[in-house]
């Protein structure tokens, strides 16, 4: 038989293997015929249950069976999130500790290094490492070694620590506030995905229990019939619809189990958008008469204000760490390149009218003016305040600033994670819906049956 250059078989190469493989699975002869036997005997006996004949049993079997392959993805791939997450959660707040001592992102990412047994981790950090140290003709170094790092751990606050870093590197200045800002948005990250974690468990067994109870209730119609002397449970059509809910209902399951292992920490691609565009057709809507302006105003008021909601505290933690070694608005401006791209239009006018206007309180009031977010308004007239020297104590301000800061960015994680596992309701509802439709078919099947017999002893 032909093989691969790494001695599996040709047809045993395909996507969803290597991706077990990815997530840690080793295959076992030996633990793939225990798991597919129990597998078919749970089957069985479930098909016992709801009297369902050979054919329709054989059909039940094969379908189950091609879909353990993806319950057992689903099963890897949440314990292969859940590992790394607990290793970036380690790896950034040992990466603080250190870099606070040392101020030196080599130095740092050794002593992080010795912290990780073998695993993906340390082999992440090690490649970083050996980067920096091997490389002698290449400008940024520790940026592209971090990028390693974030590459593999996709995280908002893991590319804004790494980038915080590299500020203080090049640049110098008293860090220590940014750092424990930093380990406090770290802290508060952790906790929203423990959240999340128990939030995913109590959905999946939710969806589950509601599986189960609507097939027991609906199967009540069988034991009602057996009352009567009526046997319809070897029907043709009570038979097909057996076969076809419990089909269904394994595959709400499945979808459901795949939602909720998505990767929890991937937040740093942000939608697929032209906000240019965006932008444009909300003024164009705003400044329209016909009734579709006024509904596509609404829409995408909405719309851009609800991602504005989940942004904004990004970019002012970005401003917040500049505001360490620069004054408000070069901190402004440098902020635009990592800022969320719905931003960057309203961002490039308020840089503009800054330049025009740098002592007027107007470029400020004028950010987002269109969309009514009280703690952006509240910021805005702060930094104003900050970038004057008035109302009392820099850096008390700054500092008073992040607090707040922190308060929005857990309340737009809070958002993110809501969108994350939108739509889970839909799936609890769905083996009631499937479990209607099958007693429907039963009562009407009984109900002709039952008149039928009783037609019968009539004659």
């Amino acid at each position: 038989m032909r093989k691969s250059k790494r001695g599996a078989p040709i047809w045993a190469r395909n996507p969803l293997s290597d991706e077990l493989r990815k997530y840690g699975f080793v295959f076992s002869v030996k633990k793939g015929f225990l798991l597919y036997l129990l597998v078919i005997a749970g089957v069985v006996l479930l098909g016992r249950f709801f009297r369902l004949q050979i054919v329709c049993q054989a059909i039940l079997c094969i379908w189950t069976v091609l879909m353990v392959p993806l319950f057992l993805r689903n099963m890897l791939k949440g314990r292969f999130l859940q590992r790394k997450f607990s290793d970036l959660n380690i790896y950034m707040e040992q990466y603080l500790y250190s870099f606070q001592k040392t101020g030196k992102i080599l130095s740092t990412l050794e002593e992080v290094g010795l912290l990780f047994e073998a695993g993906d981790m340390r082999d992440t950090v090690n490649r970083a490492i050996t980067h920096i140290r091997t490389t002698f003709n290449e400008a940024e170094v520790e940026r592209h070694a971090l990028e390693m790092i974030e590459a593999e751990y996709a995280y908002t606050g893991l590319v804004t620590m790494h980038r915080f870093s590299l500020q203080v590197e090049r640049d110098g200045g008293d860090y220590r506030r940014s750092i424990m800002l930093l380990l406090e948005a770290r802290r508060m990250w952790a906790d929203r995905i423990y959240v999340i974690l128990k939030e995913k468990q109590r959905r999946r067994f939710e969806i589950l229990l509601s599986i189960i109870t609507s097939l027991l209730l609906c199967s009540m119609i069988y034991l009602l019939a057996d009352d009567l002397d009526i046997y319809i449970a070897m029907h043709p059509l009570a038979q097909g619809i057996t076969l076809v809910v419990l089909i269904l209902d394994l595959w709400i399951f499945y979808v459901a189990d795949k939602k909720l292992s998505t990767d929890f920490m991937k937040d740093t691609e942000e939608k697929k958008e032209d906000y240019e565009q965006l932008w444009k057709r909300f003024y164009q809507y705003k400044s329209g008469h016909k009734l579709t302006d006024r509904w596509g105003y609404a829409l995408l008021r909405k719309k851009i204000g609800r991602e504005i909601e989940k942004k904004f505290p990004e970019w002012l933690m970005e401003v917040s760490l500049l505001l360490q070694s620069e004054n408000v608005q070069v901190a402004i401006f440098k902020s635009y390149e990592q800022a969320p791209k719905v931003l960057r239009p309203q961002l490039s006018k308020m840089i503009l009218s800054l330049q025009q206007n740098p002592a007027s309180i107007k470029p400020y009031l004028e950010f987002l003016q269109e969309f009514v977010l009280p703690e952006v308004r509240s910021t805005m007239k702060m930094l104003y305040s900050i970038s004057e020297g008035s109302g009392g104590d820099a850096d008390d301000q700054i500092q008073d600033m992040i607090r707040r800061n922190q308060v929005m960015m857990d309340q737009a994680e809070r958002i993110k994670s809501e969108d994350r596992i939108a739509g889970m309701y839909a799936l609890f509802l769905a083996p009631q819906l499937t479990a209607g439709a099958k007693l429907l078919v039963d009562m009407i099947l009984l109900l002709a049956v039952y008149m039928g017999q009783m037609a019968n002893g009539a004659m």
